[in-house]
């Protein structure tokens, strides 16, 4: 019995296997930084920065300059990059704390210049090219005129290049190889005028395993450090472990006669005399209105189905076909129990998604434990 209702759990050591089986497919000397965004696409940002670094990792990135000013807060001083836009009043914190910044227009260079000049700071940024995502980025034909404009600032430093691969997962995707092309020749371009360019990037989880052309001498993983794929299985990519498990523990059980209705709106009406655990947890922790009367969750090593809608604090689950249950017994919602697993890929083509929404909607309740490989608790942390 455990004194949580639910929670989720992380295996810092799968993080450590992952990130080795990653540098194992890398060319000697090809540095990895690892992508924390959405606290670490919810596995707890802190935590897996501490033990990716421990792991080779030599730099971090995130989406914002909240999630930076977070781990720089617990007193880690590696290089950090803001993957995603500043906005000007998160500037002179992003400076005062040293972090990198992505840039993306000659206006944010002048900008950014301007304040680091103002605190007397000098700043490392990485100059992002769209070459096909149609998101951030300073599209190719203007990407030169951008590298001159940091070169002109003496606040600034580039210190890295990188682009975002819109169709990774598809092995010798025209489109991708393409815009691998497009960001080689603008590489080769400004390089030509600035001199070299320390760091050059632009291989997520997928590209490392499918595009080793797009290695550069730094990759960009997220998914592939919590052991997860984003669509199916890369080509040629190792055996990853999952790092996180969702649990928690029957709180009430009830026998039911045939015929009666489990839930909102009726959905389920049992079919037989049933014995339906109550589990504490629903959509607001991130256990979606989708899984209703389609997911399975292990009890005793066993697949027991969701019945009736998933509500918002509460799930429903039919255990007549494991014996002795009882209230206070673990139960497993993503992850492994005996012989049995429900992966979180399962979940995702359930719910018409991907992997990463799965993870990053669990809710603030669930609280994330930390193990290590031997599964022994680390520490633990609320997490959300």
């Amino acid at each position: 019995m455990t004194d949580h209702r639910t929670w989720a759990e992380i295996d810092l050591g799968a993080v450590g296997h992952n990130l080795n089986l990653i540098q194992g497919s890398l060319p000697a000397g090809t540095r990895i930084l690892v992508v924390l965004k959405a606290d670490a696409y919810g596995h707890g940002a802190v935590p897996v920065a501490r033990a990716a670094l421990a792991h080779g990792a030599h730099m971090l990135g995130v989406g914002d300059s909240s999630e930076a000013l977070e781990l720089r807060e617990a007193g880690i001083e590696a290089p950090i990059l803001i993957l995603g836009a500043i906005v000007d009043g998160e500037m002179e914190r992003v400076i005062a704390h040293r972090i990198t910044a992505c840039v993306h227009s000659a206006k944010r260079v002048h900008d950014l210049a301007a304040m680091a000049e103002a605190m007397d700071r000098k700043v490392s940024v990485h100059l992002k090219v769209d070459t096909g995502m149609g998101r951030l980025g300073v599209m190719p034909s203007a990407a030169l005129d951008v590298a001159r404009e940091i070169a002109a600032h003496r606040s600034l430093a580039l210190e890295g290049i990188c682009t975002h691969l819109a169709q990774a997962d598809r092995k010798d995707d025209p489109f991708t190889l393409d815009q691998i092309r497009t960001f080689n020749a603008v590489v080769a371009e400004i390089e030509a005028v600035t001199g070299p360019i320390p760091l050059k990037h632009a291989a997520s989880s997928t590209a490392v395993f499918n595009y080793p052309q797009a290695h550069f001498n730094m990759v960009r993983p997220g998914l592939a450090v919590y052991g997860l794929q984003p669509s199916g299985r890369a080509a040629g990519a190792p055996a990853l472990r999952p790092a996180l498990s969702l649990k928690t523990q029957v709180v009430y059980l009830k026998d039911m006669p045939q015929g009666a209705p489990v839930g909102y709106a009726r959905t389920h009406v049992t079919s037989r005399p049933t014995r339906i655990a109550i589990l504490p947890i629903g959509y607001n922790d991130g256990y979606a209105f989708q899984f209703s009367n389609q997911a399975q969750v292990l009890l005793r090593g066993r697949r027991a189905p969701v019945v009736g809608r998933v509500s918002m604090d509460y799930t429903t689950v039919d255990v007549t076909d494991v014996p002795g249950v009882e209230v206070g017994e673990e139960v497993v919602l993503i992850g492994r129990q005996g012989k049995e697993q429900v992966p979180v890929e399962e979940l995702a083509r359930m719910k018409g998604t991907i992997p990463y929404e799965v993870t990053c909607s669990l809710g603030r309740r669930i609280r994330r434990v930390y193990v290590d490989g031997a599964r022994q608790p680390a520490f633990w942390e609320t997490g959300g």
